[in-house]
């Protein structure tokens, strides 16, 4: 990297980082304003409150990250723009490619760290925080629906009234059914611990229906294998959104396997996949933007643009995601199209500025 990748690399980096600050502390605030109203019930203290705030941070650096980019971007070349340094440079014959270059080798590394947090240190870190958070309110991980979780792994039905916080089920119901649809076997468990293979239930009644009878057994404790383990359990406490990749991509071949509903996920799986793109896409518009205009509108303007496209972008990936479910509309598509629109109107813009 020579001196004119660091030069321009730097006033990008400057403008990210303000950026993010600005945001960080803007959503840290709001975070913590949220939990005061739970502050004094059970264990959870005002500290607690604030810990769990700051859990959030590398979550919300990571949401933010696209938009960030694209407004500290502007923010970065509006500065040297505003003192005549972009216009040195363009007089000193270098192209507007080569500065495109550069900016977007400041961009790469940028994102490579933005994954990093986003899919290494943000999910566990969230993730560990929630369950904290669940133990000093004293309450039980969330399953889904009033009634429970409900599950499928081959060809038995599973439903889980709770989980507890330290990780046990309460209210286990297993269903077997035959090939024509009728129940076979059906076992319930008052509770259920994971031993790190499978789980252990306790105080067991089996009932087994063969000839239009039925046997039943009752037992101290049951082994059960499952596909379903600890951390498959765990993620529906988690919105999709907020799971790694990996997590996402694993949970998704258990919907798969099991016949399940997993549109929801793969969609989310699809759009953080293509988040580098959509980065990088970013970072692209933001040129035009400084370059285009400088000589007509304040950097002020272009800001505020800036924002106003970022948050158009956002409001319509989410529209797009949206009727993609509603009208069965492949995934991968759905979360493709939106960094496709900014692309063309990024290919537009550039074409003005020639």
């Amino acid at each position: 990297m020579n001196i004119l990748d660091r030069y321009i690399g730097q006033a990008v980096i400057s403008g990210v980082t303000s950026v993010l600050i600005i945001f960080i502390t803007l959503y840290e605030l709001f975070a913590f304003a949220g939990e005061t109203d739970q502050i004094g019930q059970a264990d959870y203290t005002m500290w607690a409150a604030i810990q769990y705030s700051l859990f959030l941070i590398p979550q919300h650096i990571y949401e933010l990250f696209p938009l960030s980019m694209l407004l500290g971007t502007m923010l970065g070349l509006g500065w040297l723009a505003n003192h005549n340094e972009l216009v040195i440079i363009r007089m000193a014959g270098v192209s507007l490619l080569r500065i495109v270059g550069s900016i977007m080798k400041t961009a790469i590394m940028l994102m490579l760290l933005a994954m990093v947090i986003g899919e290494g240190i943000a999910p566990p870190l969230l993730q560990y925080a929630t369950e904290q958070r669940i133990k000093a309110l004293n309450r039980q991980i969330n399953v889904n629906t009033d009634y429970g979780l409900w599950a499928r792994d081959g060809e038995t039905y599973i439903n889980i009234n709770r989980v507890e916080n330290d990780g046990r089920l309460i209210g286990i119901n297993l269903y077997q059914f035959a090939e024509n649809n009728v129940i076979k076997r059906q076992v319930q468990a008052s509770q259920a611990s994971y031993d790190g293979e499978q789980w252990i239930l306790q105080a067991v009644k089996e009932t087994i229906y063969k000839n239009n009878s039925f046997v039943v057994n009752n037992l101290k404790e049951m082994k059960w294998k499952t596909l379903l383990d600890l951390d498959m359990v765990k993620i529906v406490a988690i919105p999709p959104d907020l799971l790694s990749i990996w997590k996402l991509n694993g949970y998704i071949d258990y919907l798969k396997n099991n016949d399940l509903e997993y549109s929801k996920y793969e969609l989310v799986y699809w759009t953080k996949l293509f988040g580098p793109l959509t980065i990088l896409a970013m970072v692209l518009l933001a040129i035009p933007f400084v370059f285009g205009s400088v000589r007509q509108v304040s950097i002020g303007k272009q800001i505020l643009l800036g924002f106003l496209v970022g948050v158009t972008f956002y409001m319509v990936s989410r529209l797009i995601g949206q009727m993609g479910l509603v009208y069965g509309v492949p995934a991968v598509l759905s979360a493709l199209l939106p960094t496709l629109l900014v692309i063309v109107l990024t290919t537009w813009s550039y074409r003005k500025i020639r």
